[in-house]
């Protein structure tokens, strides 16, 4: 119980780093953007590096936008069945479905590492920057979320919070 506690206060550290992060990338993207724009039309010049900076942080956003649609289980799903069940069965689901996730988490970050192995050295044409940036997001992202997903599983599989909204009980009334 204890460590549920613990966890829940560092991954609501993590929810509140990752939304600064996107807010901070969202206000580059369009400054970077509306810079560019008016350099363009008024000036007749512009920032050759803006676009490919702001397509590099609008992939993070993205990606950090999924992890924290996985901590507010704001994904997509199909409920129909599992919010029938009773709790310990919805309990039951939750984690077998966490499991599965994970598993293609994990085949994700497989499948990015060989993509940063392949992609070694090669640089975006304006920046310079690593075209591997783009596949740091992902990998991030996929490992961030298998955590939430984790800590989500054990939490509600031992005290019933931390579940997906579909997690009541048939009744209304509370199961142990």
């Amino acid at each position: 119980m204890e460590l549920t506690m613990s966890l829940a206060g560092l991954f609501s550290l993590l929810d509140k780093l990752i939304k600064l992060a996107i807010a901070i990338a969202l206000v580059l993207m369009v400054g970077f953007v509306f810079t560019n724009v008016v350099l363009r039309y008024a000036f007749d010049s512009g920032l050759t590096w803006s676009s490919e900076v702001a397509r590099y942080l609008f992939v993070w956003v993205v990606f950090l936008g999924s992890i924290l649609a996985v901590a507010d289980h704001s994904h997509l799903g199909v409920d129909i069945l599992v919010s029938r069940v009773p709790l310990w069965l919805q309990k039951v689901l939750f984690v077998l479905s966490v499991i599965l996730i994970t598993g293609v988490m994990t085949l994700v970050v497989r499948g990015l590492l060989m993509l940063i192995e392949l992609n070694v050295g090669i640089t975006g044409p304006a920046t310079e920057l690593p075209i591997n940036n783009y596949y740091y997001a992902g990998m991030v992202s996929a490992v961030l979320m298998s955590l939430v997903l984790i800590f989500q599983a054990v939490s509600f599989a031992l005290t019933g919070r931390h579940g997906p909204q579909w997690s009541q009980p048939r009744d209304g009334s509370a199961e142990p």
